[in-house]
């Protein structure tokens, strides 16, 4: 029998495109075998607040999205109940930016998001399934530390994993200390973690390396042989459940027509690797950098782009390979692609590589 499970993509991730990291996850994990659901809750949770509202809480720092679902776990918490005084002045930036009082964000808090949790434990039918996963990057901790909570309380069979840029390195031992509902945690990348530990929850034996886990109470965690997964080795990301949950929601929403399609070339970053950028946060753990050879590149953004019906492409490398200039970009200017892209770029370009990006489709660039 296969191994069934569920990822879940919580609050306040974006609800203009969908997740590169369940999109990358469903696609290694069907190619293992296994039954994969991508479970889009920030969608339902954004079109129920308000798509501008969400928006704008999606942007906004100060962990302000943190606060907004942490009424479950930490309300009563004296520093959480500070929180609106602590940091009035971001209080009333947000306030100001959604054209609503603080009132309306505490009543977000303490009514709104608990009735949306507890619709999310009771609609997910998360008893068919043996694992529910959680991907948390910037302002989903609290959400999904918490409806994991809810969900392993009502059905204790399933297996909690965790993983994600929130649960990278230190942090992943951490919050699975505090955390006694999280079965795992894979505090790095996947690709070459993930097989171990379906093979394990299917057959037993061992815990993999690379990932973090309890026995006897003790936390666990053994550093995997290899710390950089291969993932030139898999298809382009699976990104149906988004699209087809978003149809549910909103037939006619303009997110469906031209959509933008999430899409990693490359990991790490080749600049780091000799000079760390003393303002970056990014890579502390896997700033060896790795492309996708061209070939692959031209022949995902082709069947991404048909599948979705979309010109519209956003790539999350870090940096860009510089052989992609001439390789990608000038390829499809060449052949008269229409393709439009947001890319990430150190800003050493000369005139002609900024011509022959610009003429490939990039759109945006940001240094």
């Amino acid at each position: 029998m296969p191994l069934k499970i569920a990822l879940v993509n919580m609050p306040f991730g974006f609800h203009i495109y969908p997740s590169i990291q369940l999109g990358t996850l469903s696609t290694l994990l069907k190619t293992k075998g296994c039954e994969v659901k991508s479970h889009y809750l920030n969608l339902y949770f954004a079109h129920q607040l308000g798509l501008p509202i969400y928006n704008q809480l999606c942007e906004k720092r100060f962990l302000i999205g943190e606060w907004l679902f942490s009424h479950i776990l930490y309300g009563k918490n004296p520093k959480n109940l500070d929180y609106p005084k602590h940091f009035a002045p971001h209080i009333e930036d947000v306030c100001e930016s959604i054209e609503r009082p603080l009132d309306y964000l505490l009543d977000v808090k303490t009514k709104m998001v608990p009735e949306f949790l507890e619709w999310c434990r009771d609609a997910g039918n998360w008893e068919n399934f043996d694992v529910v996963g959680f991907s948390s990057t910037f302002n989903q901790n609290i959400a999904s530390l918490t409806l994991a909570k809810m969900i392993k309380e009502k059905f204790p069979h399933l297996k909690i994993l965790f993983g994600g840029s929130n649960f990278e390195s230190e942090m992943g031992l951490e919050y699975f200390r505090v955390s006694p509902w999280i079965d795992y945690v894979v505090p790095g990348e996947a690709e070459d973690i993930l097989p171990n530990l379906v093979s394990y929850l299917k057959k037993g034996g061992p815990v993999p390396k690379g990932v973090i886990h309890r026995c006897e109470g003790k936390v666990l965690y053994e550093e995997p042989d290899v710390m950089f997964g291969n993932f030139t080795e898999y298809a382009a990301p699976d990104y149906k459940d988004f699209f087809d949950q978003l149809k549910e929601i909103d037939p006619k929403s303009s997110l469906l027509e031209n959509s933008v399609i999430l899409y990693e070339t490359a990991r790490g970053c080749w600049w780091g690797e000799k000079h760390h950028c003393t303002f970056c946060g990014l890579n502390a753990n896997t700033m060896k950098f790795r492309a996708k050879p061209m070939e692959q590149v031209h022949a995902d953004l082709a069947e991404l782009s048909q599948k979705h019906d979309s010109f519209r492409f956003r790539l999350v490398d870090n940096i860009l390979e510089m052989k992609y200039i001439d390789g990608v970009f000038g390829d499809l200017a060449e052949k008269n692609f229409d393709l439009q892209f947001f890319i990430e770029v150190k800003s050493n370009l000369t005139k002609k590589q900024i011509k022959t990006l610009a003429h490939g489709g990039a759109k945006v660039i940001q240094p």
